[in-house]
């Protein structure tokens, strides 16, 4: 009796630890978990950095441009040469630029661009918020990943409950027979047919045991942890429905925002194409300094900076018809733009209404396995019942054992299914 004891206590103490050294987790962690360490979210991030980056540098286009320029000269040769005008005494010219040394400080500043430039910092603007679309799309796809993941790890779990609870019944199931059969009050050929049936139970634990373990490394993958970390769930299924909104629609889907955008992007870019065929206005600031060129051994340009200015205009005339050729090809993009938002919205909404069906049958499914389970466990105790007192055949009672094993697997399974078509209804209808 003392050596049972310790046994059981050693047990307990093994389970205890097993469970301390576990991480416990409910589904918000490693929904927070996955928005954090997952690598796509990562990489949309950084599309969305790189996007600001590149609106920034468009919006310097506004602002004037400084550069600095040097160049030197050298060379061998000497001009020299005489002029004689009329009566005039010969005079000589001796130009020697041997070394010359040039610097610039030169400004530019555009004037009138014909909207290049606010059109480009406009379509940067519109690429960033495309980029931070992505992001939130992202993270929706990894949300519905992450519930999906979890709720499978959870439905192995109870699955593996189902198939020891039902290798316990057969057990004990056998052990009956196989005395009846020490008495002779039962065939062997009932106790085979138990023992294939504790067979096959002991086949579905097994299977079971390696769906806990797939599930499990799956939901390590895509929350960021180790395949092989040791993780324990906190939740069973829920019994909380959400309100299925009649007036729901599609519009605040990142992915129906993103197809207005890119409408939004190709009447910028019409813009930007018509400005390569409107006047250009620029003005040009330049302050140099010249030393080495020597005329008659005279410095040639003095020995003091000078400053000049510049103003540039450029109107295109004639180019046979390309302008308008490009503007015209601008306005089909932003048509099949506009097409396309109207083709893929009406996608989704076809997506929301399955999702909303998926979702209620989902419910109805869960109602009717749980009335199922409640008749096959009825049915299981009144086969015993009447087994026990010699008015049920073994192969009935185990048939009634199987229909009970499989109103429970089917009743698990309904339940993860609602909870999966639960999340994808929430982003099918953009309230995840």
């Amino acid at each position: 009796m003392k050596k049972i004891r310790y046994i059981i206590t050693a047990l307990l103490l093994f389970v205890t630890t097993l469970a301390s050294a576990q991480q416990l987790l409910t589904i918000d962690q490693c929904r927070k978990m996955a928005l954090e360490n997952n690598k796509r979210i990562a990489i949309a991030g950084q599309d969305k950095e790189r996007a600001d980056l590149i609106a920034g540098a468009a919006r310097t286009n506004y602002l004037p441009r400084l550069s600095a320029e040097g160049s030197a000269l050298f060379s061998h040769s000497d001009t020299k040469t005489s002029l004689q005008i009329g009566d005039l005494p010969e005079v000589g010219f001796d130009l020697n630029m041997n070394r010359i040394f040039r610097a610039d400080i030169n400004i530019e500043q555009p004037i009138y661009t014909g909207g290049k430039i606010t059109s480009g910092y406009k379509m940067s603007r519109v690429g960033s918020d495309i980029a931070e679309l992505n992001k939130a799309l992202t993270k929706n796809e990894v949300l519905v990943e992450t519930d999906n993941a979890y709720w499978i790890c959870v439905q192995a779990r109870e699955l593996q409950k189902s198939a020891l609870q039902y290798k316990e019944t057969v057990e004990e199931f056998y052990r009956v027979v196989a005395n009846a059969c020490e008495a002779g009050m039962k065939s062997q050929n009932d106790l085979m047919k138990v023992q294939v049936q504790l067979n096959q139970a002991d086949l579905q634990l097994h299977r079971a045991e390696n769906g806990i373990r797939i599930s499990r490394m799956n939901l390590c993958n895509i929350i960021g942890l180790d395949l092989q970390s040791e993780i324990s769930l906190s939740e069973t299924f829920m019994e909380s429905h959400v309100e299925i909104n009649p007036n729901t629609n599609v519009f605040s889907r990142p992915e129906y925002a993103m197809l207005d955008k890119q409408i939004e992007l190709k009447t910028h870019e019409k813009q930007y194409v018509r400005s390569d065929f409107l006047p250009q206005i620029g003005v040009m600031g330049s302050y140099g300094y010249i030393h080495g060129a020597k005329f008659n051994n005279e410095q040639l340009f003095g020995n003091k900076p000078s400053f000049s200015a510049m103003v540039s205009i450029k109107i295109p005339i004639f180019h046979w018809g390309e302008g308008t050729k490009k503007v015209r090809a601008a306005e089909r993009e932003i048509k099949m733009a506009q097409l396309q938002r109207d083709n893929l919205g009406q996608k989704m909404e076809l997506e929301l209404q399955q999702a909303i069906n998926a979702y209620n049958e989902a419910v109805l499914e869960v109602r009717l396995t749980q009335k199922a389970l409640a008749q096959s466990e009825e049915n299981l105790r009144v086969s015993r019942d009447n087994y026990d007192v010699g008015m049920e055949t073994t192969s009935a009672y185990l048939e009634a054992q199987t229909i009970w094993r499989n109103s429970q697997a089917e009743y698990i399974t309904a339940k993860t299914k609602l909870e999966v078509r639960k999340t994808e209804y929430l982003k099918a209808s953009g309230n995840i």
